[in-house]
Order: structure tokens, then sequence, then C-alpha cells
């Protein structure tokens, strides 16, 4: 400061600059997703070895979780031979991250006497973003057109669920 010159210090700011204050110690830390990767929990992404039980495992916990959960898929093609992805979850916001490929039995039979392939039932808070289903519905289609009783296939029933 220059010799001569007076500082003045203004209060009328300071309790705005409390409150900031009390903001950053006492607000609670963002919420993190619990993870849940399908690969070490055992799936194979070679397209070929049933990774089933993974990915109803990856579920399980995502489902049983007193937060938000992130179940990761990483790229790769991972066969499931069947899957129901049954709620309700006690968490309120479950992610499908995908970036690998679902893939289906090529003989639709190998279901057995389910239904469906994959289905969600009973699950709010559901996205599921990125990744592909390959249902290789070749001869599911072939069923479908010859009016036998056939499997549904992949299955989604769930108002107000985000797909990205």
């Amino acid at each position: 400061m220059a010799r001569g010159t007076t500082m003045t210090m203004s209060f009328s700011s300071l309790p705005q600059t409390l409150i900031c204050i009390a903001f950053l110690f006492f607000s609670p830390p963002p919420v993190t997703a619990a993870q849940y990767d399908v690969v070490s929990l055992g799936a194979k992404a070679d397209g070929k070895s049933d990774s089933s039980k993974a990915f109803l495992s990856a579920w399980s916990s995502a489902c049983a979780s007193s937060g938000p959960a992130t179940i990761n898929v990483p790229s790769g093609s991972f066969y499931i031979k069947s899957a129901a992805f049954v709620g309700p979850c006690k968490s309120s916001s479950i992610t499908f991250k995908m970036g690998g490929t679902l893939v289906a039995p090529s003989d639709y039979s190998e279901i057995g006497s389910s239904e469906n392939w994959i289905i969600f039932r009973h699950v709010s808070g559901l996205n599921v973003v990125g990744g592909v289903l390959d249902g290789q519905g070749s001869g599911l289609w072939e069923c479908k057109a010859s009016g036998k009783s056939c499997p549904k296939g992949a299955t989604v029933s769930m108002p107000n669920q985000l797909f990205t």
C-alpha cells in the first residue's frame, strides 16, 4: 500500500462468507454408485461360455444396494442362456453400462421352459446405456412364422424407464 492510504474492511459480506464456509464443511459428500463388474464375477467375453450366473450375481448385488448402483459390462460378447432381472429393488437407480454385446442361444429351445431370453420385471429406476442385444432371432422368427408355440424372446415391460 502507498504511504498515507487507509484500508477499510466491510463486514457486510461476512454472513454470506460464513454461510459458504458452513456449506462446504457440513454438506453431505456426493453419492457415488456402487460398481459391479460382470467379468470380476465370472462372466467370460468369449460369446460361448454361459455368463448368466455372473450377470444375475451382479444384478442381485445392485438390486440390494442401498444407493445407486452400476453394472459394468465391458466390451466383448457375453453369452446369456437366459436371465430374469427381477425386483422390486432396494436401489432406486440401477444402470447397466454396456460396452459389449449380450448374445442369446442360437437355438431358442436352449432357454428351456422360460418364455423369455432376458426379462426385467418389477424394476423401477433402471437405465440401460449402450451395448447390443444379439437375440439370434432367425430360428425364433421361423418358429413364430410357422404358427407353433414359441417363446417370446427378449422382453422389456417397464413403463417410464430409460434406454439409451
